[in-house]
């Protein structure tokens, strides 16, 4: 499935994306009320599946129940009669992880680091696609782009019970905006990578079962048509795998939270010259499999 937070007749609804149109999904769980967004489906999530863990992917079967409840509606709307919107807009926790990618590590002069690069951006930063991104010309001006596959949390997950890829309730495109100037003066990353809308998020999030495996998947970016990262999520040093039994041996994830993997090459700030966004962009940043999320760039009076 094709999952999308929408607005659509003066309301938000969870619904399906389909070749044939929108499916409104907002009453396709019955006993747990109307779902206004892929949150609200998280939220259902976790509690189909508290204290009901067989260790064999809970959130797999809510999602077939899902899908089952689902099958026999027709779409109600039309691609042009939605505005898609960021299909998350409050996760609890949006995790990143640091150079992991081999070519990224490359064009950066790093060497691979042994251990995942951990780091947090905040959700106030989330945007959905087609939201203008802020250049922030009073806070930097080393405005950069960063294509990331991102990793939705399906079930509850920690020390006692390590994360796998069969509980995550599916993936989409992320792009980890970040001002290189503050990333660098800060010392640390997170106001750098937490600037107001420098979190686009979307179009959908598709689930697992469509995506196949994530460690093979290509992504890129474009800014004004023009190609700027092109690689494949082979690339990654640290898989999806390693990523969420690594997190969870020392921290709980929550369904509905995020966790970015890594960008690959061709990142602004790296390349020679450097090049940063500036007022008028449009940056496409796709993941195979998921689609293509867009933003403009612009200056906030």
């Amino acid at each position: 499935m094709k999952l999308a937070t929408v607005r659509a007749d003066g309301r938000t609804a969870l619904a399906g994306v389909t070749d044939a149109g929108v499916v409104d999904l907002s009453g396709a769980l019955p006993g747990v009320g109307n779902l206004d967004s892929v949150d609200a489906l998280c939220v259902a999530l976790a509690s189909e599946t508290d204290g009901q863990s067989n260790g064999q992917g809970d959130s797999q079967l809510a999602l077939r129940r899902l899908a089952d409840s689902a099958a026999g509606f027709v779409p109600r709307w039309t691609a042009e009669e939605v505005q898609l919107l960021a299909p998350l807009r409050r996760p609890g926790k949006v995790i990143c992880v640091g150079l992991n990618y081999r070519d990224h590590c490359r064009e950066t002069g790093v060497p691979e680091p042994a251990q995942p690069v951990l780091f947090a951006k905040f959700s106030s930063a989330i945007v959905g696609p087609q939201d203008a991104v802020d250049l922030h010309p009073a806070a930097t001006i080393e405005p950069d782009w960063e294509v990331e596959l991102a990793a939705v949390i399906g079930e509850r997950a920690g020390p006692g019970r390590r994360a796998t890829p069969d509980m995550l309730l599916g993936y989409t495109v992320a792009n980890d905006v970040s001002a290189r100037d503050l990333q660098r003066d800060d010392g640390q990353w997170v106001r750098a990578k937490s600037l107001d809308t420098f979190l686009p998020l979307g179009p959908v999030v598709v689930t697992p079962d469509e995506v196949g495996d994530p460690n093979r998947l290509g992504l890129g970016l474009t800014v004004n048509g023009e190609p700027q990262q092109d690689s494949s999520t082979a690339e990654m040093i640290f898989d999806l795998e390693y990523l969420l039994a690594w997190i969870t041996a020392s921290i709980s994830l929550e369904p509905g939270d995020l966790l970015l993997t890594g960008t690959p090459h061709g990142t602004g700030a790296f390349q020679h010259p450097p090049r940063f966004l500036a007022q008028g962009d449009v940056m496409e940043a796709w993941v195979e499999r998921i689609g293509t999320l867009r933003n403009p760039v612009r200056t906030n009076d």
